[in-house]
């Protein structure tokens, strides 16, 4: 099956937040037709496995767990990701922002990043859509997709040095910053081909620790996802 790979810069730069908000229509020119085999299915139809660690034990478990329920298109693994109290935001690339901002006006809001707040993202204003929001546009995304796969093993750019940790008065980890660079993510549907940039890509995830509902223990869940390519 023969493919069309699309690689302009803008389209390149904006093919996840495009993918996750266009039509039906639209998004026929969105993905890239890749098929996922059996072997790559790493979790059972449904739950997370019930032997072993759980992966939100770790940050870098919780990240290479967004990696799988992309690759395997399960909006239950993606759920479980996000903060049970609704407050996970996700903050556009700013090239992209005030596009989706013009066409979505009650779904972009705009927060003020001051100075030192993060590590990784640079003081301003910044458009982020919430928690419903991006439950909808991945349900959508999952659904339309034939095949969602990484060029490469994305847990090889997931780099501890890059992990900047907040501890509160008590000496407890409550929050890690984590930046993540050259990450290329290609979608698919029938015949078209589209992939992120991977030359200039940034993505910071701040994650923070929550109670799991059944067992109580603390597990790491994505507060902030930052979308920086354009920085």
């Amino acid at each position: 099956m023969s493919t069309t790979r699309h690689s302009s810069s803008r389209s390149r730069r904006t093919a996840r937040a495009l993918a996750l908000n266009a039509p039906p229509v639209a998004a026929l020119m969105l993905f890239l037709a890749l098929a996922l085999s059996c072997d790559m299915l790493f979790f059972p139809p449904t739950g997370f496995p019930e032997e072993g660690q759980n992966l939100r034990a770790t940050p870098s478990g919780t990240i290479d767990l967004l990696f799988r329920a992309y690759e395997n298109k399960r909006i239950d693994l993606f759920t479980e990701l996000l903060p049970k109290n609704g407050t996970y935001r996700f903050f556009m690339d700013p090239d992209y922002s005030s596009t989706y901002a013009a066409s979505h006006p009650t779904d972009a809001t705009i927060a003020r990043v001051e100075e030192a707040e993060y590590a990784y993202v640079r003081p301003g204003s910044y458009y982020y859509w919430g928690h419903e929001s991006e439950l909808t546009k991945h349900r959508r995304l999952f659904s339309m997709a034939d095949a969602i796969e990484f060029t490469e093993d994305p847990s090889n750019f997931i780099n501890e040095q890059d992990f900047r940790y907040r501890i509160d008065e008590a000496g407890d980890t409550t929050h890690v910053e984590i930046r993540l660079m050259s990450v290329e993510l290609c979608i698919a549907f029938r015949d078209t081909l589209y992939c992120t940039p991977r030359v200039g890509q940034m993505q910071i995830f701040l994650l923070e620790r929550e109670a799991d509902r059944k067992t109580g223990n603390k597990l790491w869940v994505i507060k902030d996802w930052f979308d920086l390519n354009s920085i």
